[in-house]
């Protein structure tokens, strides 16, 4: 299977896209959680591969706060 060079154009278009909307996530988050960086990324990646995720650690790294940023951030 071959793609034209237009179709190439628009997945390279989209993925400009996607990466400036994710890069948009992550500083939306970063304002309201800070130094969870990875925690971040994951969780991402877990919402946009549709997946599940359990959020285990002490009390006071954010947890709750993350998930509800993340609501917010994503509407």
């Amino acid at each position: 299977m071959t793609l034209n060079h237009h179709t190439e154009q628009q997945i390279l278009e989209r993925v400009d896209s996607l990466s400036a909307k994710m890069a948009d996530l992550r500083s939306g988050i970063g304002n309201f959680i800070f130094g969870q960086e990875e925690v971040i990324e994951l969780a991402l990646i877990t919402l946009l591969s549709r997946g599940h995720a359990l959020l285990i650690g002490v009390p006071g790294l954010a947890k709750t706060r993350l998930v509800e940023t993340l609501g917010g951030v994503l509407g």
